[in-house]
């Protein structure tokens, strides 16, 4: 594999486990400050597994943004790097 193809694996990984950390975040704030009389069996049974998802695309989302910014820098160098190179 090539140096590039190790790195966008890299970037992949470490954004979806960032969103599943921000996913099991929200979750612990969302069963914190939900009183338990007001969730259902149902609330509580899906309500990790929907964060975790949100979190996921939410990683995804990430590395989306991160490969457009790389893939977008070289365009906004300024004029003395283009001569470098």
């Amino acid at each position: 594999m090539s140096g590039r193809q190790v790195g966008l694996m890299l970037l992949l990984i470490l954004s979806l486990a960032l969103g599943v950390l921000m996913g099991e975040m929200f979750h612990r704030v969302f069963m914190a400050n939900i009183p338990p009389a007001m969730l259902s069996s149902f609330n509580k049974a899906t309500a990790q597994f929907t964060h975790i998802l949100y979190g996921l695309i939410a990683g995804v989302v990430m590395f989306l943004w991160a490969i457009l910014a790389a893939s977008l820098a070289p365009l906004f160098g300024s004029k003395s790097d283009a001569k470098k190179s």
